[in-house]
């Protein structure tokens, strides 16, 4: 089993500056000013490269990623009505995703946008968004990333989550879209009910592939320090299928695969439905 090193307990907070305390979630770190989250452990930017293999997207974290894609479009299709409604003219803009996985998404916006994009570490899902999808999608580190064409609006669906260092990623952002350009993204929220109330059996706790651990004002305040104006923030509920729901609550979780696969032999997880547990947040932010 690979290993990761303990975070290192000279770091400051990414949100505020602030210092970081145990949480009452063991193995994850408190701001002791902000309460910002996060894990208690460092990843290599190679090691976070590793965790996103073929394997992440069938077994790991979904049961078939690929298989799931309509239920996933139904999602991305939502996300693009309520995109639309802060993008003006946007068959004259640029768009830009980051963690465009297969690139569903991509596929779905490309209708809507001038010019579509998309970056990802999994070399194997970036392939098939560029060969199978006809999008274009780069299997490379965003820090690193020389743009071509200037985005005007730039998306991270579930993704801000799951990188080393949120924070750079935020900067560079700004310093990368054009004046007033968008920024789209949507991540759990620490301080939501369910999170409250489920503690460390919260769904979202799973480092290392959840590393950060947001609030509504911890987001904000962190889209503020690098000149962003938060023009939208709620919850968004998510489309499931069945078949992925029990995949990882009696495989993944339960350690029951006999009972997922006689499930799933009798033809009772072929359905999906929207459910909104009000721990998800969909946030639009102007570059000021």
């Amino acid at each position: 089993m690979r290993k990761y090193s303990n975070a290192n307990p000279a770091a400051r907070c990414i949100v505020c500056g602030g210092k970081f305390c145990p949480s009452r979630i063991a193995g994850l770190l408190e701001c002791e000013e902000c309460k910002f989250t996060t894990a208690d452990l460092s990843i290599a930017e190679e090691d976070l490269r590793q965790l996103y293999t073929e394997r992440y997207f069938a077994g790991e974290e979904y049961r078939d990623y690929l298989g799931d894609r309509p239920v996933i479009e139904k999602q991305f299709r939502l996300r693009m009505r309520k995109l639309l409604k802060f993008v003006k003219c946007p068959a004259e803009k640029n768009m830009f995703e980051i963690g465009c996985a297969y690139g569903f998404f991509l596929s779905i916006a490309k209708s809507a946008f001038r010019s579509v994009e998309g970056i990802d570490l999994s070399t194997e899902a970036t392939a098939y968004a560029s060969s199978v999808l006809g999008v274009k999608a780069h299997s490379e580190d965003f820090l690193n990333y020389q743009f071509g064409i200037v985005p005007d609006v730039l998306c991270m669906w579930d993704t801000v989550e799951h990188l080393s260092r949120p924070d750079l990623y935020i900067q560079k952002i700004a310093e990368t879209l054009t004046p007033s350009g968008l920024l789209a993204l949507t991540t759990s929220d620490m301080d939501s009910f369910v999170a409250r109330v489920r503690g460390s059996k919260w769904r979202q706790i799973h480092p290392p592939t959840h590393l950060h651990y947001f609030s509504r004002d911890t987001l904000k305040r962190l889209l503020r320090r690098y000149g962003f104006v938060v023009r939208e923030i709620c919850t968004e509920g998510v489309y499931r299928s069945a078949d992925t729901m029990a995949y990882i609550v009696l495989c993944l979780k339960s350690e029951r695969p006999g009972l997922y696969a006689r499930l799933r032999k009798m033809g009772l997880l072929n359905w999906d439905l929207y459910l909104n547990l009000g721990d998800i947040v969909f946030v639009v932010a102007e570059k000021g």
